[in-house]
């Protein structure tokens, strides 16, 4: 999703710089030609950041570990096919990609790729996680804070996938029309919660 192909009223920074979060070890360009970075950056808080971003052309990235925070790779359009150590998972329109605080990647990004990163803090998703557990047990204090393993990937086309897609995609619609600043708070409150709720739902391996 290149910047001039979408409004941008929201207030993203359209760059070519990589969020600070991502550590990208290796950035090969497959056809240096056609080759630029298309980047659009949001902050919107509580450790929720989201990103849409494409090369231009067929690219290699290799990534280090994020350490603090868990990456979302939701394509929307062409195949981004990426390996952190388990094998290739190919992550298209109806198929996204979880990349964990600890991976390593290896990733191969189609000629006409173009993707949102969520980017997610660990420390956000674990809290996330405690209020779960505190719900289904119907628990009254918080359990302690844990590590989560989040599934590698998520099927966009079926449940419980398909209404998370749904949801996230509200929250772009929302960031493309207003400055996150002019949100009533509870609103956007609500739909990073939901997010970030929802991919717990869909792919915490407990």
């Amino acid at each position: 999703m290149a910047c001039r192909d979408v409004p941008n009223k929201s207030g993203m920074d359209c760059h070519d710089d990589i969020p600070h979060n991502v550590r990208i070890r290796r950035l090969v360009a497959l056809d240096p030609e056609h080759f630029h970075t298309d980047m659009r950056h949001v902050d919107i808080g509580e450790g929720v950041e989201l990103s849409a971003i494409s090369w231009g052309g067929p690219v290699v990235v290799e990534t280090e570990p994020l350490l603090t925070r868990y990456l979302v790779t939701v394509p929307l359009a062409g195949e981004i096919t990426v390996n952190s150590g388990a094998g290739d998972v190919v992550a298209d329109t109806g198929r996204a990609v979880i990349i964990g605080p600890r991976a390593e990647t290896a990733q191969r990004w189609s000629a006409d790729a173009g993707a949102i990163w969520l980017h997610l803090a660990r420390e956000g998703v674990e809290d996330e996680a405690r209020h779960l557990l505190r719900a289904e047990e119907s628990g009254v204090t918080l359990p302690e804070r844990r590590p989560v393993d989040l599934a590698p990937s998520l099927d966009l086309t079926r449940a419980p996938g398909q209404p998370w897609r749904a949801t996230l995609q509200r929250l772009v619609d929302l960031l493309d029309e207003y400055h996150p600043e002019s949100i009533p708070p509870h609103r956007l409150t609500a739909l990073r919660r939901d997010v970030v709720t929802g991919l717990l739902r869909a792919t915490w391996q407990r």
